[in-house]
């Protein structure tokens, strides 16, 4: 599911429409026939995650409105469902085709880390880096138009490589 931005509204303007449509944490929304669609999982500025029981989705503030029952969308629980699950095989499809030997791994900041070495069937990748070779497991990647890109940023990583090459063998 893709979170739309809406030019023109501000934050405190979006969040003002959020409280009047009645959205809070743990508040159930509501489809537009009036069936129940999921609950309220959390709300970060604009963007609210509704938990359908089945998937989570993160929508504008501006798809909701005030309903006899409580906040309203567009979606049934169905609906939102299969697009949430298009989204998600779409985003898995994207990265099986980004996660190749020989290509380039940038981190979430953009930094080049490496190169892609080898794909397991275990689902770790091994990545040849700048200056050592290491694997990681396979969610910790996502993809977008430029190729893959861990989900972490180039500084957590060598962070990270630097705490285990310092941890004592056991």
């Amino acid at each position: 599911m893709g979170v739309m931005a809406l030019a023109g509204l501000s934050v405190s303007a979006q969040a003002q429409s959020i409280a009047a449509a009645g959205v809070s944490v743990g508040v159930t929304v509501y489809g537009p026939q009036g069936n129940e669609v999921g609950k309220v999982e959390r709300i970060d500025g604009d963007i609210v995650t509704i938990n359908t029981g089945k998937n989570a989705a993160a929508l504008n503030g501006a798809s909701f409105a005030k309903g006899a029952n409580g906040p309203v969308i567009g979606y049934t629980k169905a609906q939102l469902d299969e697009a949430i699950e298009a989204a998600n095989q779409q985003a898995k499809a994207k990265l099986d085709a980004a996660l190749v030997a020989g290509n380039a791994l940038r981190g979430a900041d953009g930094v080049s880390v490496g190169t892609i070495k080898t794909v397991n069937e275990d689902g770790t990748i091994v990545i040849d880096g700048s200056s050592q070779t290491f694997s990681l497991n396979r969610d910790l990647f996502s993809a977008d138009d430029q190729g893959p890109v861990l989900r972490i940023t180039s500084q957590q990583l060598q962070d990270a490589l630097a705490k285990t090459a310092a941890a004592p063998a056991s």
